[in-house]
Order: structure tokens, then C-alpha cells, then sequence
């Protein structure tokens, strides 16, 4: 029987994990945008939301936006 640590190994780099991250990412950004105040707030929820619609673009195309470019 494999292992907890073994599993999510095997689980790491799967679409299902990228889009876990790519929402998490996307849900802290516009949380920390719309609801809390501040300087820092907005520049964490432009941070977070930019890497999270990267991580969806990613997820949907199967490339980096910097691969897209490239080719």
C-alpha cells in the first residue's frame, strides 16, 4: 500500500493540481483586491490574480505565455 507522501507525489504536476493552484491563486487575488484594504492589499491581489490567470492560461493552452511568444 503506497504511502500518503507517495501519493502526492505522484499527484504534483497533475492538471487536477494546477488547477487547484491556478483557482487558490485567482480566489486570494481578488479577495485581497476587493475585500481588504490598502497599498499592500492591492499590490498582493494584482500579484495573485496576474500569476492566477497565467496558471489558467497555462492549464488551458499547455504552455507558458513566454512559449506562446516565442514560437
Amino acid at each position: 500500500m503506497p504511502s500518503i507522501v507517495d501519493k502526492l507525489n505522484d499527484f504534483r504536476g497533475t492538471r487536477p493540481a494546477q488547477a487547484i493552484s491556478a483557482a487558490m491563486f485567482l480566489a486570494s487575488g481578488l479577495y485581497n483586491l476587493f475585500y481588504n484594504p490598502g497599498v499592500l492589499a492591492l499590490i498582493f491581489g494584482v500579484l495573485f490574480s496576474v500569476v492566477g490567470v497565467l496558471a489558467v492560461y497555462k492549464l488551458i493552452v499547455g504552455e507558458s505565455i513566454v512559449q506562446s511568444i516565442a514560437s
